[in-house]
């Protein structure tokens, strides 16, 4: 049994289940490096607290690395005594400090495989809806955990192992539901609307009656449209980020939020069935990005990137495959030649033609499957040099004939240096006017 007491307000949850406890619990759970650098986080004693995703998923029996830490006491200062112990764990060339005094939150990191972030408790007030909020600190654990999203994530870990739990998260994450702290917590900051989509997809979860009935308020009376473009951005990324894509997708298309985030994002069944035939690919929210608007038309895919300000792999994936689908796809048939094959795909980067590849019928993705595995990567043997040493001289004409070389040797028509001359001559007599 879990032992509750109250002391100071907060839900004291003694974790000892058993022979086991949740901070042996987690301590099993890490690699060795996050171990050491868990436990040096908590040495300072009992003014640290672990605290946010890593608690809640360690109650829900899940795997996370992120080690983020709420300190009573000013956390900059925390980290800078810190820093001295972390150099002689892991060595001084390894270890790096980052500091954001406005915000009284610092970084150690360990080269790129861990980092440790120290903030100081704090209250937020925010200025009018969606507002970045404004910071405040000193503050009390439980004025911190109150600032949180939902109940499940305003958990904090002890060094000692016990679960402090102020609002009830505990019960909430044993129930299966998304509660929020307070009724204008979707007001003050929309994207926790996106945010709870996440978690009720990756979880399983569902919103709490008054939740929901927040939430549709927030969304009806406009309050999403006040993101900036950037905030939706990211919090769309961290949608298609998600092992499960189209569960999150597919909720934002019930609480009527994927059209919030932008007027041409649509979802119907054609395109949820899209999404588990990939999920065991490698994809990135790039791609994902790219499978949500394959169907939109290169115009409009084109907007929906600029809009939401993708830029980068980010935004050239999704263009590429909508033109893909678009324009593309209707001409691949079974009999074309590979040159053909090639004029239609070879502008398009592999990254791309991937995706499309997924998305296609079994007898189109075999088609770029060929192109992809035999033609992408076959050229002739003779270059604009060789040309140059035969007497022409760079221009449209020149152009022209390495483009028939190419042809030529992708259809089989040609091989081997030899051939490939006695072609080009032959195509300059025929083709060039002779001085």
């Amino acid at each position: 049994m879990v032992n509750i007491i109250n002391e100071n307000n907060y839900n004291l949850i003694n974790s000892a289940d058993g022979d086991t406890n949740l901070m042996r619990r987690l301590e099993a759970m890490l690699p060795s490096d996050h171990r050491a650098g868990l436990e040096l986080g908590l040495s300072s004693g009992g003014s640290v607290y672990l605290v946010g995703g890593i608690v809640r998923d360690l109650v829900l029996g899940r795997a996370n690395l992120d080690l983020d830490f709420v300190s009573l006491t000013p956390a900059i200062e925390l980290a800078r005594q810190l820093l001295p112990r972390f150099a002689q764990q892991f060595g001084t060339e390894a270890v790096k400090l980052t500091e954001h005094s406005a915000f009284g939150t610092a970084r150690l990191e360990v080269g790129d495989k861990l980092h440790l972030d120290f903030a100081t408790a704090r209250r937020e007030i925010y200025a009018h809806p969606a507002a970045l909020p404004t910071v405040t600190f000193p503050a009390t654990l439980q004025e911190d955990m109150g600032r949180r999203d939902f109940t499940i994530n305003a958990l904090a870990l002890s060094p000692s192992g016990d679960l402090y739990d102020p609002f009830g998260g505990l019960q909430d994450l044993r129930a299966g539901i998304l509660r929020v702290l307070h009724p204008r917590s979707f007001i003050d900051d929309p994207t926790r609307m996106i945010r709870g989509v996440r978690f009720a997809a990756r979880f399983d979860f569902s919103f709490e009656a008054h939740t929901a009935k927040w939430l549709e308020e927030a969304r009806v009376g406009g309050y999403f449209g006040l993101l900036s473009a950037e905030r939706k951005r990211n919090e769309l990324r961290l949608i298609l980020k998600e092992i499960h894509p189209a569960k999150g997708l597919a909720l934002l298309e019930k609480y009527k939020l994927l059209t919030a985030l932008h007027p041409f994002l649509e979802w119907d069944e054609q395109l949820a069935a899209t999404f588990p035939r990939t999920s065991q690919a490698d994809i990135s929210a790039a791609n994902n990005l790219a499978i949500l608007l394959h169907k939109l038309g290169a115009a409009r895919a084109e907007q929906v990137v600029n809009d939401l300000r993708f830029a980068g792999i980010e935004g050239e994936i999704p263009i590429a495959v909508a033109r893909l689908w678009e324009t593309v796809r209707p001409q691949l048939q079974a009999n074309l030649k590979n040159s053909q094959l090639y004029n239609l795909l070879h502008e398009y980067n592999f990254p791309a033609l991937l995706v499309f590849e997924l998305l296609l019928d079994e007898p189109e993705r075999k088609i770029v499957g060929h192109y992809r595995d035999e033609v992408a990567g076959r050229k002739p043997l003779l270059t604009g040099d060789d040309l140059i040493r035969l007497g022409q001289k760079p221009g449209p004409p020149f152009c022209q004939l390495l483009a028939d070389l190419r042809e030529a040797v992708l259809d089989g028509e040609i091989a081997g240096r030899e051939a490939e001359e006695t072609f080009l001559r032959q195509q300059i007599a025929q083709k060039l006017p002779q001085k």
